[in-house]
């Protein structure tokens, strides 16, 4: 018997439904292919594991927020490292398809159906997002809460948005921001109306229930925060928002600033570009915002007023990375969109050469786009590479069952052990041996070093002799027990600390 439900899905949104199929095609050898963690996967791997061992094994880092961990460390109770890593990898492609299903019904929302399906294509084909829909990170899972509260608030339920909000920050923080969009959404809206007096108060009242269901949904993450950092801290705020404080400093990571000050305020502008040259008709959706009135639509509003305040924050802060883009960029590829159909709408001769050009400049870019994409289909082995049981096993293969000191956390992907991280780099290079979080107090058996994971800016002499210096410290204090260079010219030393193991 046919199903009526799914007819009318069918009927209805067969262009998302297309969508998602060309994107699960392309995504089978990514998901069919081994996955080896990368540094900030590691780190989120290990967070996993530490919640759901109850600290027994794994790694913690207090500035990380705790969405992902909790959402994907389960696995680590009952599965092996590459099978956890290929388990976690699955969640964040799920959310990433729904992050194309929330852009598309965000186009949908804000200009129709020809915009959703466009929009939703372009975000699917940026190699930006092809390539992270497959990385366990934060951002995809953190957009999906974020475009999910965005559509909520424009849709007057401002109690669940507000909860939507606190989940998009508990993946990432920066997600703050969202209160912020929506009060100057709000009090825009009440500036344009000829009431003043009564929408402004609509808009506080709108704002208190998202502002107060957003603290609500945040508690359960400030009481742990109280309890598990309250030791370390010397106030009671200090403890209750001890992630942010410490999170803070990486605003201005100096590993991943740019000096130019002007290509650093273009960061995202370029790096949209390189992502597909059709984002270029941003530039032209913001004089549509006036010249078409654009402005005068609630959820217009919205999503411009969000995707300004974004773009504007991660283009001051001097931390870039291209990830970040991803939190903006279903917002610039739907209103990328709109322009292309609002310029094609036009009648007149010379609008015959515009729309053939503007054409033109859609095929073009999504050539380059898919082009990129085919080569990130070879972006991960086939199968485990042989080296990953040889480096990342050497811990195991040498019977250290106690803690690990480590500057790289790939390794507590791979071990049962507890890990101390401590390679903080907000912190210089460490005189001697202290982890940058540890509760037990206990000894540790072994120390992974690797001199590449310890930050030093170029030319700075001073911290390469510190370096080196910590480097002679462990060689005359512990017994070396492996060393190799891998990825190319990468350095990996384990230490062990005969004196604990004696205790």
């Amino acid at each position: 018997m046919k199903n009526p439900f799914a007819a009318g899905i069918l009927k209805t949104h067969w262009p998302l439904l297309a969508v998602l199929a060309v994107f699960l095609a392309a995504k089978l050898p990514h998901l069919l292919s081994y996955h080896l963690p990368e540094w900030d996967e590691a780190v989120y791997l290990s967070m996993g594991k530490y919640a759901y061992s109850l600290g027994a094994s794994g790694l913690w880092e207090v500035i990380r927020p705790l969405g992902l961990p909790l959402s994907v460390g389960w696995a680590s109770l009952l599965w092996t490292a590459a099978s956890y890593a290929k388990v976690a990898e699955v969640i964040v492609f799920i959310s990433s398809a729904g992050v194309i299903s929330l852009t598309y019904l965000a186009g949908l929302r804000l200009f129709g159906r020809k915009v959703a399906f466009l929009s939703a294509a372009i975000l699917a084909s940026s190699p930006l997002f092809f390539l992270n829909s497959s990385y366990i990170m934060t951002e995809v899972p953190s957009v999906l809460f974020l475009l999910f509260s965005l559509l909520l608030f424009a849709s007057s339920r401002y109690f669940s948005a507000g909860v939507a909000a606190a989940l998009a920050v508990l993946f990432k923080f920066p997600n703050g921001l969202l209160l912020l969009v929506f009060a100057l959404a709000a009090f825009l809206q009440a500036a344009a109306s000829a009431q003043l007096h009564r929408r402004f108060r609509q808009a506080a009242v709108s704002l208190a229930k998202a502002a107060g269901a957003f603290m609500a949904a945040m508690l359960p993450f400030f009481t742990f925060n109280f309890f598990f950092y309250r030791r370390f801290t010397g106030s009671f705020v200090d403890a209750l928002l001890r992630p942010f404080i410490l999170a803070g400093w990486h605003q201005f990571n100096p590993a991943k600033a740019v000096s130019s000050k002007i290509a650093s305020y273009t960061y995202y502008a370029t790096s949209a570009l390189k992502q597909h040259v059709f984002l270029g008709m941003v530039v032209v959706a913001t004089i549509m915002f006036v010249k078409r009135k654009w402005h005068l639509h609630p959820s217009r509003r919205l999503f411009g007023c969000f995707l300004l305040v974004y773009a504007a924050y991660f283009s001051i802060i001097p931390n870039k990375d291209q990830r970040f883009l991803l939190l903006f960029l279903p917002a610039a590829c739907i209103f990328a969109s709109a322009a292309f159909f609002d310029l094609l709408s036009y009648r007149s001769r010379a609008a015959a050469i515009v729309r053939v050009s503007l054409v033109g400049l859609l095929l073009v870019s999504s050539f380059l786009a898919l082009s990129v994409d085919y080569r990130l289909l070879a972006w991960w082995p086939p199968s485990e590479p042989g080296f990953v049981q040889e480096l990342y096993g050497s811990i195991q293969r040498l019977g250290i069952t106690g803690q690990v000191m480590t500057s790289d956390p790939i390794f507590s992907v791979y071990g049962e052990n507890l890990f101390l991280p401590y390679y903080d780099s907000s912190r210089g290079i460490p005189e001697e041996l202290k982890p940058s979080w540890d509760v037990s107090g206990r000894p540790f058996e072994a120390v992974v070093y690797s001199p590449q994971n310890l930050y030093c800016p170029w030319g700075d002499f001073a911290c390469y002799s510190g370096r080196d210096k910590l480097h002679e410290r462990m060689l005359s204090s512990y017994s070396l027990e492996f060393n190799g260079t891998y990825y190319g010219t990468s350095s990996y030393y384990v230490f062990v600390n005969r004196t604990a193991l004696r205790k």
